[in-house]
């Protein structure tokens, strides 16, 4: 009975109620239930909202709060990210899982040692392989979530190289998927325009040559070319 009453206790029961009122005798009875199944659909709509954007927060938290990503870094990628997606002319549902993957897709790093992802000088070998394991990480952690299973193999994929040199799998060309090829183009272009622990920021112009030097090599080359169209609008 023990066991019995821990294992239910795991179980985390949501009721969602939908209410219409007859407000006289001549409503029609089935018409009525029908208005209260709208309104009970309605309202678990509004409650998976609720939890999805309750999961969300809690995660870009937790990286912040460990000095992994801070805010505005999250914000910077989700701009440039879903401006570059419009013009690709994603549907919604792309452009929202663009969106979630802009804030998650290091999510694994809050597994990996602080004094590794913090370390203001060159990794070692060994501690490089280590921070690598975050998309596996991550990927899990994604996988594991109903809310954030669609954005999982983007979180994976996400240091994945265009000629097929990145990892952790080795996928090339567009093997790789989209989002994740845009979120590699979109986080070099912040790492390299914004101060880091070991460096003072670039700027745009570096950056810019920068991407187009490994435009058909670590990027998408068509790719490179719509965001370079997009930074070069922004002003100094």
């Amino acid at each position: 009975k023990a066991y019995e009453l821990h294992f239910y206790k795991k179980f985390i029961t949501n009721i969602s109620i939908g209410i219409a009122t007859k407000k006289s005798e001549k409503q029609n009875i089935n018409e009525l239930i029908k208005k209260a199944e709208d309104n009970m659909y309605k309202s678990k709509l509004i409650e998976k909202q609720s939890s999805h954007s309750s999961i969300i927060v809690s995660l870009r938290k937790a990286l912040e709060e460990r000095n992994y990503e801070t805010h505005e870094h999250m914000d910077r990628m989700q701009s440039f990210a879903l401006k570059l997606g419009k013009i690709l002319n994603f549907s919604n549902d792309r452009l929202n899982e663009l969106s979630l993957l802009s804030s998650l897709h290091d999510i694994g790093k809050i597994a990996v040692a602080d004094n590794i992802i913090l370390k203001p000088s060159k990794l070692t070998r060994k501690e490089y392989e280590l921070i690598k394991k975050h998309s596996e990480i991550g990927f899990r952690i994604a996988s594991s979530n109903p809310s954030l299973a669609s954005i999982a193999k983007g979180i994976l994929s996400h240091h994945e190289r265009w000629d097929g040199t990145g990892y952790p799998m080795g996928l090339k060309g567009e093997a790789i998927p989209i989002i994740a090829r845009i979120i590699a183009i979109v986080d070099a272009y912040d790492a390299m325009t914004n101060d880091r622990p070991y460096r003072k920021a670039h700027s745009k112009e570096y950056a810019i040559k920068e991407l187009s030097k490994y435009s058909g090599r670590q990027f998408d080359p068509v790719l490179v070319e719509h965001f370079i169209k997009i930074i070069s609008k922004k002003k100094k």
